[in-house]
């Protein structure tokens, strides 16, 4: 983790590069569940679907080890034909340069493909992520093909986080997750967290540990106890 550039990508740098994703809140809420990976010696790729233009991607590059990949996930110009709810349009020239500019010898995995997709090797670089964002296409199928993927390659200690699993204008994602959650047969991760838009899954075998290392770092009207998806977890919307 290169905390020098991790501090100056927080101190503002994050608000030059276009998108979505993250926050100043949700920015330090990654590094919490990433200081939770360190003290419990979890290792792993940090990976997106959607990267857009690199905004959350670059958070993820600068909290890996040096030693770990960072594997990110899109369309890009070439794919949008199969951008069916015309989200994001990302481009891989936009993203190449801020990557450049805010992680600079971060080295990164960006593959310009569907994740309906993939190749085995490309599967394989995502093998035991200890940390995926999900962020891409909006369907149904999409955000069931993202989870179900993502659960497949997650390693022990892994976090899977869902963007927009509120947002009302993309009410598939929420329904994607429900149905995932009701119908699979075997389930790495469950929910130990929600709020500002997105819903967190923690690996079994760390998913009580990690709610409460958040809920020892995140103030009152930050951890409000709730059940989620038949879970105890805690919202992270003040209240």
């Amino acid at each position: 983790m290169n905390k020098a550039l991790l501090q100056r990508y927080r101190a503002g740098g994050f608000h030059s590069v276009q998108g979505w994703g993250i926050n100043e809140t949700l920015f330090d809420i990654f590094v919490h569940l990433n200081d939770f990976h360190m003290t419990n010696n979890l290792e792993g790729p940090l990976c997106e679907i959607g990267v857009h233009h690199g905004r959350t991607l670059i958070l993820l590059g600068l909290m890996k080890r040096q030693h770990e990949k960072a594997v990110g996930i899109d369309l890009f110009e070439s794919g949008q034909a199969q951008n069916l709810d015309a989200s994001g349009k990302g481009s891989i020239e936009a993203a190449r340069r801020n990557l450049a500019e805010h992680a600079p010898g971060v080295n990164f995995d960006l593959i310009a493909a569907s994740s309906f997709d993939l190749t085995t090797d490309q599967r394989n670089l995502m093998q035991g992520c200890r940390f995926m964002h999900i962020d891409g296409g909006h369907f149904t199928e999409v955000v069931l093909n993202d989870i179900a993927l993502t659960q497949s390659v997650l390693g022990l200690g892994g976090i899977i986080v869902v963007d927009d699993y509120w947002h009302s204008g993309f009410p598939e994602v929420q329904e994607a997750v429900h149905r995932y959650f009701w119908t699979s047969p075997s389930l790495k991760a469950v929910p130990f967290m929600t709020g500002i838009n997105k819903i967190f899954l923690a690996h079994l075998s760390h998913r009580d540990l990690l709610l409460a290392h958040m809920s020892a770092r995140l103030p009152e009207e930050r951890r409000k106890p709730i059940r989620l998806l038949g879970h105890s977890a805690i919202c992270i919307d003040p209240h």
